[in-house]
């Protein structure tokens, strides 16, 4: 089926979702916000500036993108109201908030910007009585202060603050900045790893990694720099690298945890990189059926990165280039990453092992096969109410990498539950008064990095593979009063765009379902035999020793 009608129909499917999301009424003075929370329930007393990029699917219906809706003169001024939603929400000093006031946050001035950027680029050309309608004044503060910021740990945010400048400029928002934004393109280009992934806090994570690729394109089109293409081309490469046997990336193994991906930049590289059309097509071939990872994004998610991506892909799909589907080597060992790949030759199946995530694994079988993945999560040992795991992005494990082999050591990180209470909501509220922007690193150190957290049971997993399979064995040392059970799909680092529901969580793990008392070290073993019948339940692995 063309790519086309699949996009169409799920934009059918899902826009009326998106647009209840808007506050449609012009009389409101919250007229154009798309924080429902804010605008409709109350719940909140601010509005969440990041979800301003709702304003790209009002474009696309202004646009005629959307065939159920037409591209009436209603669909200007919500366009319009938008844009000046979050002009509304920049506070003199270019400052706007996503999760709590006086947050002075990164992505939401970033990305808020890059939306405005855009649509106002392509309103000089194409509606320029739609540009005159918007309130310049506090877009300028906003490009201003986001002139002044760096965002290392999250090159997604810091590609979005890019492109937004760079939009900004050429529209005139933010004159005399061409030095700066060369810079802030040079540092990020250079930050680019050689395998071809951008750092997401320790790591490549696929879902960031082509957000990142949306600012990309938009980037090169406000300045033509050809480093941008470079980076893209790279990062094309690197994503398929990882597509399995089934079509799809191993998601679990994502430094952020995130289970989507964003077609936006990768159907415009789609018109020079004949491998980003097959993974266009690859990727999103089923988006308009409802077992598709798109169709579980939550609503904020939902709203202002994937539905956003998808409508501004729908006028470039024509423009793809035909697919070439990549060469693949038998092995792949990437050790900036940590990632192992294994396609045996005349085998319907791929291996992957995260070993910089506690050596996660997963098999993903061919999609002529119809059979789900196999896959584990790593173990949880609970001792009273402390918890730890295995499960987690760090590059405190001690890995040995040989041909068809790893180890990975290390000891498991301390982990918790973060839940709100007023209580801990007002102190936040009275540390951002007092700390402004300076409270988020220490947010980021509590809830995400966790440095020194290595402090658990220690931990060693092997694994070797080849045209006969996996084997695994682990060992978990003794941790008196601690009882260790094989982890739930969900990782207990905090990303706010993670934790989408996935039919996965109803497989059966590769891990025995039973607890473990530590009162003594454990050994466990377990084999996947690729030729072996499998057991009912899909539980293709056979405990074979544990002591």
């Amino acid at each position: 089926m063309p790519l086309l009608p699949v996009f169409q129909s799920y934009v059918e499917h899902q826009v009326a979702r998106v647009l209840t999301q808007c506050d449609r009424d012009p009389d409101s003075p919250t007229f154009g916000c798309f924080d429902r929370n804010y605008w409709h329930y109350k719940i909140r007393d601010f509005p969440s500036s990041i979800l301003q990029q709702g304003a790209f699917t009002l474009e696309a219906i202004r646009t005629g993108q959307v065939l159920s809706l037409p591209p009436t003169t209603q669909c200007d001024r919500w366009a319009v109201a938008a844009v000046n939603a979050l002009a509304r929400q920049v506070d003199r000093r270019g400052r706007v908030d996503e999760y709590y006031p006086f947050e002075a946050g990164y992505p939401p001035a970033a990305f808020g910007l890059y939306a405005a950027g855009r649509l106002l680029l392509d309103w000089a050309t194409h509606a320029p009585h739609l540009a005159a309608q918007v309130q310049r004044e506090p877009l300028r503060r906003l490009a201003q202060h986001l002139a002044n910021r760096l965002e290392a740990g999250a090159t997604n945010q810091q590609a979005a603050g890019l492109a937004g400048l760079a939009l900004a400029a050429k529209v005139g928002l933010i004159p005399n900045h061409a030095d700066r934004i060369h810079s802030l393109a040079t540092q990020l280009f250079q930050s680019q790893h050689p395998e071809g992934w951008f750092n997401e806090y320790g790591g490549p994570d696929f879902g960031y990694l082509t957000v990142t690729l949306d600012a990309l394109v938009d980037y090169h089109d406000a300045t033509g720099d050809e480093r941008a293409i470079a980076a893209i081309n790279r990062a094309v490469t690197f994503l398929t690298q990882l597509v399995g046997g089934d079509g799809r990336l191993p998601s679990t193994l994502n430094s952020r945890n995130t289970d989507y991906v964003v077609p936006y930049g990768l159907v415009r590289a789609a018109s020079w990189n004949l491998t980003a059309a097959w993974l266009v097509e690859t990727l999103f071939r089923d988006l308009h059926e409802p077992h598709h990872f798109a169709w579980s994004t939550d609503d904020r998610y939902h709203c202002h990165y994937l539905f956003a991506s998808i409508v501004r892909s729908l006028p470039h799909l024509a423009a793809m280039e035909p697919a070439q589907q990549p060469y693949w080597d038998e092995s792949l060992w990437l050790p900036g990453c940590g990632y192992a790949v294994y396609r045996p030759k005349a085998q319907p199946w791929t291996a992957y092992v995260a070993a910089r995530k506690g050596g996660l694994v997963r098999i993903h079988r061919h999609q002529s096969a119809d059979q789900p993945p196999i896959l584990e999560h790593g173990w949880r040992i609970t001792q009273g109410q402390k918890s730890w795991t295995s499960n987690w992005w760090s590059a405190d494990w001690q890995i040995t990498a040989q041909d068809h082999s790893l180890q990975i050591t290390g000891q498991c990180p301390r982990t918790s539950f973060h839940v709100p209470t007023p209580l801990k909501h007002g102190i936040l509220r009275l540390l951002a008064w007092v700390l402004r922007q300076r409270l988020i690193p220490l947010l980021k150190r509590a809830m995400i990095f966790r440095p020194g957290s290595s402090t658990g049971p220690s931990f060693t997993r092997t694994l070797e593979w080849g045209p006969w399979g996996v084997s695994r064995q682990d060992q978990l040392g003794a941790w008196p009063g601690g009882t260790a059970i094989a982890s739930p799909r969900q990782n207990l680092r905090h990303v706010a765009s993670a934790d989408s529901f996935s039919r996965e969580e109803f497989l059966p793990s590769l891990l025995p379902s039973e607890a473990l008392a530590l009162e003594q070290g454990q050994v466990i073993n377990a084999k996947w035999d690729a030729n072996a019948t499998e057991p009912k339940g899909d539980r293709p692995h056979n405990q074979e020793n544990r002591r």
